[in-house]
Protein backbone atom coordinates (compact mmCIF):
# COMPACT_ATOMS: atom_id res chain seq x y z
CA UNK A 1 0.00 0.00 0.00
CA UNK A 2 1.40 3.23 -0.80
CA UNK A 3 1.62 6.36 1.20
CA UNK A 4 -0.11 8.81 -0.38
CA UNK A 5 -3.80 6.66 -0.26
CA UNK A 6 -3.60 6.60 3.77
CA UNK A 7 -6.39 8.42 5.28
CA UNK A 8 -6.29 12.01 6.24
CA UNK A 9 -7.47 13.09 9.40
CA UNK A 10 -9.66 16.24 9.32
CA UNK A 11 -8.57 19.37 11.25
CA UNK A 12 -10.45 22.00 12.35
CA UNK A 13 -8.79 24.35 10.28
CA UNK A 14 -10.32 22.17 7.33
CA UNK A 15 -13.51 21.97 8.35
CA UNK A 16 -13.48 25.54 9.30
CA UNK A 17 -12.48 26.84 5.77
CA UNK A 18 -15.04 24.28 4.10
CA UNK A 19 -18.04 26.28 5.77
CA UNK A 20 -16.37 29.58 5.50
CA UNK A 21 -15.67 28.72 1.29
CA UNK A 22 -18.75 26.89 0.72
CA UNK A 23 -19.80 27.94 -2.68
CA UNK A 24 -23.49 28.97 -2.80
CA UNK A 25 -25.33 29.57 -6.17
CA UNK A 26 -28.06 32.42 -6.02
CA UNK A 27 -30.29 32.58 -9.65
CA UNK A 28 -32.82 35.37 -9.47
CA UNK A 29 -35.88 36.17 -11.54
CA UNK A 30 -35.21 38.79 -14.25
CA UNK A 31 -37.55 41.22 -11.67
CA UNK A 32 -35.24 40.52 -8.82
CA UNK A 33 -32.16 41.12 -10.59
CA UNK A 34 -33.47 44.11 -12.03
CA UNK A 35 -34.02 45.56 -8.24
CA UNK A 36 -30.17 44.18 -7.17
CA UNK A 37 -28.90 46.06 -10.22
CA UNK A 38 -30.90 49.35 -9.08
CA UNK A 39 -29.50 48.71 -5.41
CA UNK A 40 -26.30 48.18 -6.86
CA UNK A 41 -26.37 51.58 -8.81
CA UNK A 42 -27.31 53.54 -5.83
CA UNK A 43 -25.05 52.26 -3.63
CA UNK A 44 -22.16 52.86 -6.51
CA UNK A 45 -23.05 55.84 -7.70
CA UNK A 46 -20.59 58.41 -7.10
CA UNK A 47 -20.62 61.44 -5.44
CA UNK A 48 -19.51 64.74 -5.93
CA UNK A 49 -19.62 67.97 -4.44
CA UNK A 50 -21.41 69.77 -6.90
CA UNK A 51 -24.06 66.90 -6.38
CA UNK A 52 -24.14 67.39 -2.50
CA UNK A 53 -24.39 71.31 -2.76
CA UNK A 54 -27.69 71.25 -5.43
CA UNK A 55 -29.24 68.69 -2.98
CA UNK A 56 -28.35 70.96 -0.03
CA UNK A 57 -29.14 74.08 -1.40
CA UNK A 58 -32.33 73.73 -3.46
CA UNK A 59 -35.33 75.76 -3.47
CA UNK A 60 -37.96 74.53 -0.98
CA UNK A 61 -41.66 75.56 -2.57
CA UNK A 62 -44.52 74.99 0.07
Amino acid sequence: MEENQLPVKVGFWNKLKSVLFYQVNVELTPYEQKVEDDINGFFNKEITFDGIKSFLFQEIKF
